[in-house]
């Protein structure tokens, strides 16, 4: 839900500063929305920022040779045929879908219900297949629908199998040479595994036969668990490839878009903009209202 966050933070909270402004008539209410305005400014500008240089400053990767860590992709979406995701309002089968619903109260709409899908899809763009994990992303969608029925209207923003998409995140492979391995926590594991069935731990390495593992004895377990562990590598490195962008670490932007990534940066720019002349013009009506106490 960051994107409707965003958006209350771009327009709403503006607002409803303005309103209270008009509620409470005073100089120094003004003077305090003044500074609550600049203040919600300057965040909103370093929000939109923050976005228009990320996808700037990240060059495009294609899939099949790209870094692991953040990167920007762009290809055509797919859907899984086994995960279908079907939109809320006509139940038409999609990759993605933002779903918001008003009741008329007053003569206004008031929102009523919120929903947005989590499920995976794909993006190929010529040299590979990578899943898109949309679960805390900002989505930018071009297909937007609205209905109204009496009092009621539904608002749905959807993606489609076969649009053009744009996405920026954490990119991580597994399988074959991008298979990750920690030793350690690998061997630990196989030797608990080993631990929870005593009785064939003995039988294959109490030479003796005396009920228990001494030192000698738990080497040869040890080495057994170690060759057991390469095969399972062996394994892993013989798997297919598997590509995957999902949120990224130490809360850096992560977008998806249905727009080429100049047009997606083109509406951060304006964003900056607008942002930065509403600061501006905060900052002016602050000093008129202090100057007015």
């Amino acid at each position: 839900m960051k994107r409707y966050w965003l958006d209350w933070l771009s327009g709403g909270g503006y607002l409803m500063l303005v309103f209270l402004g008009l509620k409470l008539e005073s100089a120094g209410a003004w003077a305090g929305v003044a500074a609550a305005t600049f203040a919600l400014a300057v965040l909103a500008w370093q929000i939109n920022l923050r976005r228009q240089r990320a996808i700037i400053d990240t060059p495009t990767s294609r899939i099949a040779s790209a870094a692991q860590g953040y990167v920007e992709l762009v290809g055509v979406g797919r859907a899984y045929d086994d995960l279908p995701v079907l939109s809320p309002t006509h139940r038409l089968p999609c990759l993605w879908y933002r779903y918001r619903a008003y009741v008329k109260d007053n003569d206004k709409w008031r929102q009523t219900d919120m929903d947005e899908s989590v499920s995976p899809f794909l993006l190929d763009d010529g040299s590979g297949v990578c899943e898109i994990d949309p679960t805390g992303a900002e989505v930018s969608a071009s297909r937007k629908e609205t209905y109204v029925q009496g009092e009621h209207k539904v608002e749905e923003e959807l993606l489609l199998a076969g649009d053009r998409l744009y996405a920026l995140g954490e990119f991580i492979s597994d399988g074959g040479g991008h298979a990750r391995f920690d030793e350690r926590r690998e061997l630990a594991d196989i030797l608990n595994d080993w631990k929870d069935y005593p009785d064939d731990l003995k039988r294959r390495f109490d030479l003796d036969r005396n009920g228990a593992l001494d030192e000698q004895e738990w080497q040869l377990a040890r080495a057994a668990a170690e060759k057991e562990m390469e095969s399972r590598r062996e394994a892993a490195r013989s798997r297919a490839v598997s590509h995957t962008l999902s949120r990224p670490r130490h809360g850096r932007p992560f977008l998806v878009a249905a727009f080429a990534p100049e047009m997606l940066a083109g509406r951060y720019r304006l964003r900056v903009w607008l942002h930065g002349l509403a600061g501006a013009a905060s900052l002016a009506g602050l000093a008129v209202a202090l100057q007015a106490i």
